[in-house]
């Protein structure tokens, strides 16, 4: 027989052993592939998702600074810097022009313009009426009319009743005339292009409305602030990880950059925008990632080289007589492990491509959206086959050198001994080393002397390399138990247990593999289960504490509140079901000092209702007082409040003031009536206001604006209240005298009781400690919108502000609105609504359709880590599961080992009259000890393994994830015991057919062992 024949005889004898080598080929390859590429096309998905749900100013940068005498150079010179430092790495930018509010009239109307310069704004904007500033026919038009051609906006139109054709006339030397041509929308105002301007969204600034879209030339030489802006916008179907690493590093370096070019100019020039915080919180989330992705790779790695060897060594063992044989009639080693490279060959490399190929198609099928790469199926398939080799092949050359015949195949030398004795050594000194890295930097992840956030290659391991030192103790403890187990069983008279005892603790060797195996692969599914259930926890609170409610509204284009204000009374509501609970949240810029903070004011009696989860009842404890003693109740079912209203001016003066009552709701927020006026030269009289159709509102005092006064100042007296036309009760006094002048026209009368104390605020510490504040030291704020400035006193100190972080201040919203408007100050409008609902991404849907641009409705998934991190518990889990199949492969092959080095056992104890039925029991006795304590051990090792990192992982696993914020250890339980479950089912069945086997041939008569 020839060389050749001989070879493929050899294969086809242990045909079954050659197929569950290629079975571990085809799992390895196609489980490996699909973790490795789903995570690298769920990173890229998650990063384009993030920067696509970015709004406004979180999802652009912006760098402005006044228009220079040249605007052409200045302009040069900031398009060489951008293109060099920005455009690059998939952004693009555009340059605009905005002026300030202008001195401009309409008719006899005054008000403030507002011009824009924005040759994409077109691109952005939807026509309502007319046309657009560049239109020739529009420009023919106004030249005629010796104007400048412009579009409006059409909610500032329809407030200043302003139509195309109608002319503006614009303060200035030389004066200069707009022609309205057309009006115009947004098509998305949160589009980050618009940088989130409140202009943009409703038409309307303080002092001012617009903007009119107009020729740069027409911003120029006017009596206003002119701003050039230029603002960076990332498309996310372009940007890669590698893009998004790059502008990141970048975009810090181009203020200074600008800085340096000689036509900018410096006075003024600032960087704005999110772009900046939101790559590093996308870019952190891609880290995580990368912290996570090895430990499912190194969890199907060690199974299914443990899986390999076992089957390798079952291979090696089936054929000790043909290797003898052969190595006596002149075959080398060499020959030996060259046969065997070519039957693993043979069956690895279809099983390697069909594994990757059919993971790939997977994925595709599955994941339609995402790239996917066929270079890395093809390098893991080539990893995974190689690898293969090394352990068959090199099991193979080793048996071929030491052609001694050894009835199991699974005694060692002296050699062998040593090594794995030195490689445990080793191992277990990398676990520990590794393990202290870990719980040094408390994650994989650390941040690099560039700012960046990078794994660790040491500390990524410690989870996997920890989980294997456990396994590898524990089954080197093994021995000692299965010794006293079996001293324990000789106990007892009958054969089971002592038989199968003695069998585990004499041939230990034997169940190694299969044991660890199954250690690791259960262990595996345990530090899975923990980790998904601690993710899961730090993630909801981490959500919860960005978003506020589970749904979280904002309102664009809310400033200070001006007018009645139908949002505060629930508007906007109407029509929407699902809702259990919502209250209005006013969230700004505070200044305390020089030190930035954010105010975060929301309705905290019924906070725990509208945001369940934030963990705020201890602050909201510590501000009840002053949210029930904020202003007078009204009686329900008020229609009319009056007031007696007296004017002292000087003879003739001309002009009106009118009077407004101003309540809270309910929720806090504070909302004026419609105002009444009273003419200056009728002296006064008694002014009647209406009051809210509304439950729960609140007295807090009465404004009075003066207008058409001519310069006179007047004085503004105020009687007893009363309420449709009774006295009104105690509380309702207020202050009785307000003046009024040209330079300040507006004034309020607050009421005389409360509101003279501190405000009590809850500080985050961060702020907390900037400003060395404790409970009870009392400090002053501004607040940016309206410019308030209120005395506050430390209430509370918490680790983490709602929405705000640890750098927020936290105030009852009726409390704060009080305040604001007993200073004179604009009080400001809530932005915000928060709503606890059961099915928030419905319900954030349905905002969205419902309420169009006008409103930004995000659920609490929008700030979930889940884009970046489901994918990669997903491949954990599909890790741990191929881990379980590697251990039943593991089994199958010690089942194989079993039959084929216990025959003679079988039939000597057949002979000697044990009945067939014992040895079976004893045989599923063998393996179901051997399972059953295998399983113990891994669930033992998994636990102790996630309680040294599971919490670490989970806490890296969440970008931005405040430190304060604690990681309960949580456990995902049901896949964690369906994946138990079923693996004892299937090694269950496996073992029922060892022992039916094992009977049926203990049942044959005059069986000898030749004949097995």
């Amino acid at each position: 027989m020839g060389a050749a024949r001989t070879a493929f005889a050899r294969a086809n004898a242990r045909a079954g052993v050659l197929a569950s080598i290629a079975a571990v080929v085809l799992l390895l390859s196609g489980l490996s592939t699909a973790v490795v590429d789903s995570l690298a096309g769920s990173s890229v998905s998650g990063l384009r998702e993030g920067l696509a749900a970015a709004q406004g100013t979180t999802g652009a940068a912006r760098w402005q600074i006044r228009v220079a005498q040249n605007p052409e150079a200045q302009a040069d010179d900031a398009a060489s810097v951008l293109d060099r430092m920005v455009a690059p790495y998939g952004a693009a930018w555009s340059r605009s022009v905005e002026t300030a509010p202008v001195d401009a009239v309409s008719g006899e109307t005054p008000f403030g313009a507002v011009l824009l310069a924005d040759p994409e704004a077109a691109a952005r904007s939807e026509l309502v009426e007319g046309s657009w500033p560049d239109d020739p026919a529009a420009v023919a038009t106004a030249d005629a009319e010796n104007a400048v051609p412009a579009t409006l906006h059409s909610a500032a139109a329809e407030s200043l009743d302003l139509a195309p054709g109608e002319v503006v006339e614009l303060a200035g030397d030389p004066a200069r005339r707009l022609l309205i041509v057309g009006t115009w929308l947004p098509l998305d105002p949160a589009d980050p292009a618009w940088f989130g301007e409140s202009v943009i969204a409703s038409g309307a600034v303080a002092e001012g409305a617009g903007p009119f879209l107009v020729a740069e030339e027409a911003t120029l030489d006017l009596p206003a602030a002119i701003v050039v802006r230029w603002t960076a916008v990332v498309d996310p179907a372009a940007v890669t990880p590698e893009s998004a690493r790059m502008l990141r590093a970048e975009l810090p370096d181009v203020e200074p950059a600008l800085r340096a070019m000689p036509e900018i100019g410096t006075d003024g020039l600032s960087a704005l925008g999110g772009l900046d915080a939101t790559l590093s919180r996308l870019l952190a989330g891609l880290g995580a990632v990368r912290a996570i992705a090895p430990l499912p790779l190194l969890l199907l790695a060690f199974a299914g080289v443990a899986a390999l060897t076992r089957l390798a060594t079952l291979l090696g063992a089936a054929r000790r007589g043909e290797t003898v044989l052969l190595r006596a009639r002149g075959a080398s080693p060499v020959r030996l492990a060259r046969d065997t490279a070519v039957e693993v060959l043979a069956l690895g490399i279809p099983a390697a491509i069909i594994g990757a190929v059919g993971a790939e198609a997977f994925l595709t099928a599955s994941r339609p959206g995402e790239d996917r790469d066929w270079g890395t199926a093809t390098l893991v398939a080539s990893v995974v086959l190689g690898g293969t080799l090394l352990v068959v092949v090199g099991r193979a050359w080793l048996d071929a050198r030491r052609p001694i015949v050894r009835g199991s195949g699974d005694e060692v030398g002296r050699v062998a001994r040593g090594l794995a004795t030195g490689g445990g050594v080793l191992l277990f000194a990398l676990a520990a080393v590794a393990l202290w890295q870990f719980r040094l930097y408390g994650s994989p992840l650390v941040t690099s002397a560039a700012g960046t956030v990078e794994v660790d290659s040491v500390a990524v391991l410690a989870p996997m390399l920890v989980l294997l030192a456990f396994a590898l103790m524990a089954l080197g403890l093994s021995r000692p138990f299965n010794a006293l187990l079996e001293r324990l069983a000789a106990a007892r008279p009958p054969l089971v247990p002592s038989l199968p005892m003695r069998q585990l603790a004499r041939r230990a060797a034997l169940y190694a593999s299969a044991a660890l195996v199954t250690m690791l692969a259960v262990g595996g599914l345990t530090l899975t289960a923990v980790f998904a259930g601690a993710w899961q926890g730090i993630d909801r609170t981490t959500s919860a504490l960005a978003t506020g409610g589970e749904v979280r509204l904002s309102y664009a284009g809310r400033d200070v509140v001006q007018a009645p204000d139908p949002l505060a009374l629930g508007a906007g509501l109407t029509g929407i079901d699902a809702v259990t609970a919502e209250g209005p949240v006013f969230r700004g810029d505070v200044r305390v000092g020089s030190d930035p903070a954010t105010l975060v004011a929301l309705p905290v009696a019924s906070a725990d209702r509208i945001a369940p989860g934030i963990g705020i009842a201890p602050a909201a404890a510590a501000l009840g007082e002053s949210s029930a003693a904020t202003g007078v109740q009204v009686p329900p079912g008020t229609a009319t409040l009056e007031v007696a209203v007296g004017l002292d001016a000087p003879g003739g003066t001309t002009g009106t003031v009118t009077v407004t009552a101003w309540f809270l709701t309910d929720g806090g927020a504070a909302t004026p009536v419609p105002p009444a006026a009273v003419a200056v030269g009728a002296e006064g009289g008694t002014v009647s206001l209406a009051v809210p159709e509304a439950d729960g509102l609140r007295f807090i005092g009465l404004g009075a604006e003066l207008s058409g006064a001519g310069g006179a100042d007047v004085l503004v007296s105020f009687g007893a209240i009363s309420l449709d036309g009774s006295a009104a009760a105690p509380g309702f006094e207020i202050e009785r005298e307000l003046e009024l002048t040209s330079k300040a026209p507006t004034a309020r009368a607050a009421l005389t009781s409360g509101g003279n104390d501190p405000l009590p605020v809850v500080l985050g510490t961060d702020i907390a400690k900037r400003i060395s504040a404790e409970v009870g030291d009392q400090f002053a704020f501004r607040v940016l919108t309206g410019n308030a400035e209120i005395d506050a006193v430390v209430a509370g100190v918490m680790p983490v502000v709602p929405t705000a972080g640890a750098g927020g201040v936290l105030a009852d919203l009726a409390a704060f609105q009080r305040y604001a408007f007993d200073d004179g100050a604009g009080v400001p409008a809530f932005g915000e609504r928060w709503i606890a609902t059961s099915d928030p991404d419905r319900l954030a849907t349905e905002f969205d359709r419902e309420q169009g641009s006008a409103v930004i409705a995000d659920a609490r998934s929008a700030a979930s880590s889940a884009p970046f991190i489901s994918p990669a518990i997903a491949a954990l889990w599909t890790g741990a599961a191929g881990a379980l199949l590697f251990a039943l492969i593991a089994v199958v092959a010690l089942v194989a080992a079993l039959g084929r080095s216990r025959l003679g056992e079988v039939v000597v104890l057949r002979t000697l009259g044990v009945p067939a039925r014992t040895q079976s029991r004893a045989r599923l006795a063998e393996l179901a000890v051997t399972l059953a304590v295998a399983v113990a051990i891994g669930v033992l090792v998994g636990f102790t393994t996630a309680l040294l990192t599971a919490r670490e992982l989970a806490r890296a696993a969440v970008a931005g994830a405040p430190a304060v914020i604690p990681v309960e250890f949580g456990m995902d339980v049901v896949p964690w015991l369906l994946g138990i479950a079923v693996f004892l089912l299937l090694a269950s069945a496996i073992a029922a057919g060892a022992t039916a086997s094992v009977r049926r041939i203990a049942s044959r008569p005059g069986l000898r062992q030749e004949e097995g």
